[in-house]
């Protein structure tokens, strides 16, 4: 089988094994689609940050069950499934409380574990969620990031008639404003630089600004918000020195969010924090068996327009081509996805003998 294998910076290699071999818990599953995103990026150009050289990138996964587990748990053959990506040791005071992703030890498929970036994988059967049949695969390798949003905004709780500014319109930003407008949120303000990703929110009935200064910028939100200020800030873009205009801008007794990966320390007015009483809640993981299963209903319903979203399908052959065309696009590569099922398999090779 091919598998996309990640060695360091702008090193990435398209190499053949063998396929892999499911443990009596483990399904086999042929792998469809791959999103990529900007940790995937951040890795490719400047790793290791997170990323284990050598490691099969890729956390945002659908595939389908091509073995059911032997031990009978888990999804039967041919049905569409989401991959659990975080992965705890279930030993510790975290895991014996469902809360994985705070394990000290934990894995993340695709980071320090091998994740999609190739045609085949084994996962644990009793971890996959189904996607129901009318939900288009390239559509459901979206649950990934749909999750991480539910799960962000799960922490700040009702949004009902609340305003929310969000700083960052990529994926996750995108993400977090429909979620918000669902959640009825009274305002809904996404600041982002680039024209095309504003134009494309702007679609939902969202507003979106931008000026290059910061002062223009708080006075220009200033005239979209309430008088009271922005009841929640989420900041998705993890470009420095954002997450502390974010803070100024939170509402006395306002909540921050951060959700964007920062690429170095931040300085932060703790005095205004606290003064002002502001919470600041931080969030990055989901769970398969709550956020994951949220996500892919979402997506089932139509709730969330992802489509738009979806600018570039790229085959896994031409993997090299894609993280070129995440570096060169800028703001125009909103969600690349990475087709996985375009090369022949075994199985295929089997039904043209």
């Amino acid at each position: 089988m091919k598998v996309a294998r990640w060695y360091g910076q702008g090193d990435i290699r398209l190499e053949d094994e063998s396929m892999p071999v499911p443990d009596s818990g483990e399904a086999l599953i042929r792998v469809l689609w791959v999103g990529l995103c900007g940790s995937d990026l951040e890795e490719f150009d400047s790793g290791p940050i997170v990323a284990r050289p050598g490691v099969i990138l890729g956390h945002e996964i659908v595939g389908e069950v091509l073995e059911p587990a032997a031990d009978g748990t888990g999804p039967r053959k041919g049905q569409a499934v989401i991959v659990d990506v975080v992965i705890g040791c279930g030993r510790c005071y975290w895991c014996q409380r469902h809360e994985e992703g705070l394990c000290p030890t934990l894995e993340v498929r695709g980071q320090t574990r091998d994740g999609g970036l190739a045609q085949y994988l084994t996962a644990d059967a009793s971890r996959l969620v189904v996607v129901p049949s009318g939900v288009p695969a390239d559509r459901a390798a979206l649950a990934e990031p749909v999750s991480v949003a539910v799960r962000a905004l799960r922490k700040i709780g009702s949004l009902l008639g609340r305003s929310v500014v969000i700083y960052g319109g990529g994926t996750i930003g995108m993400l977090c404003a429909q979620l918000a407008q669902r959640g009825g949120a009274s305002t809904v303000v996404v600041v982002e630089p680039g024209a095309l990703r504003r134009s494309v929110i702007q679609r939902w009935g969202v507003v979106t600004m931008w000026a290059d200064a910061e002062e223009e910028r708080k006075t220009l939100l200033q005239g979209l918000l309430p008088v009271r200020g922005a009841d929640v800030v989420v900041e998705c873009s993890g470009r420095s020195g954002v997450a502390r205009e974010a803070a100024r801008v939170t509402r006395r007794g306002g909540s921050m969010l951060l959700l964007g990966v920062p690429v170095g320390e931040e300085n932060m007015d703790l005095l205004d924090l606290m003064l002002a009483e502001k919470s600041v809640f931080g969030s990055a993981a989901h769970m398969w068996d709550d956020d994951v299963a949220v996500a892919v209903d979402l997506l089932s319903s139509g709730a969330l327009d992802v489509d738009s979203m979806i600018t570039h399908r790229v085959p896994l052959e031409d993997i090299g081509h894609a993280f070129r065309l995440l570096q060169e696009s800028g703001e125009a590569a909103i969600k690349l996805l990475v087709d996985c099922s375009s090369a022949p398999g075994p199985e295929d090779e089997d039904e043209n003998a």
